[in-house]
């Protein structure tokens, strides 16, 4: 492979991360500029949902003209994943079930897409399953990634900042279920706790760009 298409794929972490990111927060000035949502911070007052951010106007069309490729980035650096992991050395089958949970979150995602913004019943469950399906299963596959890099001795792998957003995510999913248990009002602060997570599991693909550096993931792929 030459140095070109390493570089390219090298960025894929970066891509996977970047586009969702950059996605959700150009739908949300979007919609808020055509007065679809409020002019708020959701990350704090907890005024409006991601999917409220691509229902309508042109934000319509930005979130899925941005977000089926983010779910194809998904796809791809789950199989890079599995890729890297043979390279350094681990099990052929555990890099394969890695990638495996990764993909269905990746083709969940597009269902979560490709439903937004459809009126019904049965497209607001496909939303609904989509986007559980998406985060739960992104979420078990940095968990199970962390859980290989950790078993493979001698790397270069800087794993602290992965551990601590993985102890994020799992810690404020655990707070939301006991808010959501314990309190009457939890649906007030729902929304807010959605971009949060949302900004925790995205910014984990951006963090292991530094591991692939370090360790000269060439990304030759396999057939």
């Amino acid at each position: 492979m030459n140095n070109s298409k390493r570089k390219l794929f090298r960025l894929i972490p970066l891509l996977t991360g970047l586009v969702p990111i950059l996605s959700i927060h150009t739908t949300y000035l979007v919609s808020a500029y055509e007065g679809y949502v409020p002019w708020c911070n959701p990350y704090i007052d907890s005024c409006t949902s991601i999917s409220a951010t691509g229902r309508h106007g042109s934000a319509f069309y930005i979130f899925k003209a941005t977000m089926i490729p983010a779910a194809l980035f998904l796809a791809i650096y789950w199989v890079m994943v599995c890729d890297w992991l043979k390279g350094l050395g681990d099990w052929p089958d555990i890099a394969k079930t890695i990638m495996t949970v990764g993909i269905i979150a990746s083709l969940f995602l597009v269902i979560y897409t490709l439903a937004l913004g459809a009126a019904g019943d049965n497209f607001r469950l496909q939303r609904k399953i989509g986007i559980i399906v998406y985060f739960t299963f992104t979420f078990m596959a940095q968990l199970l990634l962390i859980w290989r890099l950790g078993k493979l001795p001698g790397q270069p792998l800087h794993l602290t900042p992965l551990l601590a957003l993985c102890y994020f995510l799992l810690g404020t999913g655990l707070f939301t279920l006991i808010l959501n248990t314990t309190t009457d009002n939890y649906s007030d602060y729902e929304d807010a706790f959605e971009w949060v997570l949302a900004l925790g599991i995205h910014l984990y693909f951006l963090a292991t760009w530094k591991s692939w550096r370090d360790t000269g993931y060439p990304a030759q792929l396999s057939t």
